[in-house]
């Protein structure tokens, strides 16, 4: 029994006569009346009673009539299905991201121009440190990450797998507490850090992250507390339980006006934001998400990730 058949009986079982079931589904009417009774012998039952010209269905085809309907409504639903997500207007695409790309707008822009041409496919969304999602990235878990990097910097560059597309680049600040002696400064030289307490954000590889501070302010940074989230950190500068070095997208956060952010002078470094994807990426979902972010990247390499 194949599809075939099964189209062959619905349009007889319609129309109650071989000759105009035969000329509905373009075949020979002797060719229609052997592939019917291929089916009953397939299943081993009557399903058309065939005396003096009249067609009639048996009890048992009227009821594989009902069964045969929904078999193949579900095969072209099935068809459709297996057409959009070969052009990636459906599926699922696990997506990673930093807290400070959500705070920049970066990640809701993308997002919300994604769904406005590809509304059918689901996103799962998950706020990870860097680390965590090159980890990811690498394992299959995630299919795209949204990545705060810092821009030019010597440590950290990406996996051969992997590949990026820059979004933006963002200024560092220093977070301080407002009541801090330090806030009334238009400018926070790097010097005047020094006997500072900071609160780091850091993910699987804290080493990595205190570096990379290190690498900002010019010296070991005295740490007081490490957090797993961006809005953490700022809370506890807030608080009052140090300062924090973080992209200018972080201004947005406000704790009740406890936090202030100031330039920090004789610090170049920015972070970027990046888009980071596998190089072998294959997933039409994934495909388009690319093309959205960078128009003009028809074949999904984008620029080099220059660190994280």
């Amino acid at each position: 029994m194949d599809l075939r058949q099964l189209r062959y009986f619905v349009a007889t079982a319609e129309e109650l006569h071989f000759g105009r079931a035969a000329e509905r589904v373009h075949i020979a009417q002797p060719a229609l009346s052997i592939q019917i009774k291929a089916l009953e012998d397939t299943l081993g039952v009557q399903l058309l009673s065939r005396t003096n010209r009249v067609v009639t269905l048996t009890e048992a085809g009227r009821l594989f009539l009902k069964e045969a309907r929904r078999t193949l409504e579900q095969a072209q639903h099935a068809a459709v299905v297996a057409r959009r997500a070969g052009r990636g207007e459906i599926g699922r695409i696990e997506i990673g991201y930093s807290a400070d790309t959500s705070y920049s707008g970066v990640l809701s822009g993308v997002l919300r121009q994604y769904k406005r041409q590809i509304p059918d496919v689901e996103l799962g969304l998950h706020e990870l440190h860097p680390s965590t999602q090159i980890a990811q990235l690498l394992e299959g878990r995630i299919h795209i990450g949204f990545i705060a990097s810092f821009v030019d910097s010597p440590t950290g560059k990406l996996p051969p797998e992997l590949d990026a597309i820059r979004l933006a680049e963002w200024p560092l600040r220093v977070a301080l507490p407002a009541d801090h002696p330090l806030a009334k400064r238009s400018r926070i030289p790097r010097e005047a850090l020094a006997d500072e307490s900071f609160i780091i954000y850091v993910g699987s590889d804290i080493e990595q992250d205190r570096s990379l501070i290190q690498l900002v302010i010019g010296f070991v940074p005295r740490v007081a507390y490490e957090v797993r989230s961006g809005f953490s950190l700022v809370s506890l500068v807030g608080a009052g339980l140090g300062v924090a070095i973080v992209p200018s997208s972080v201004s947005s956060v406000s704790i009740g006006e406890h936090v202030v952010y100031r330039p920090i002078s004789g610090s170049t470094m920015q972070v970027g934001t990046d888009v980071v994807f596998r190089r072998d990426a294959d997933d039409p979902a994934v495909i388009n998400f690319l093309k959205i972010v960078r128009p003009d990247q028809h074949d999904v390499k984008g620029k080099r990730h220059r660190g994280t």
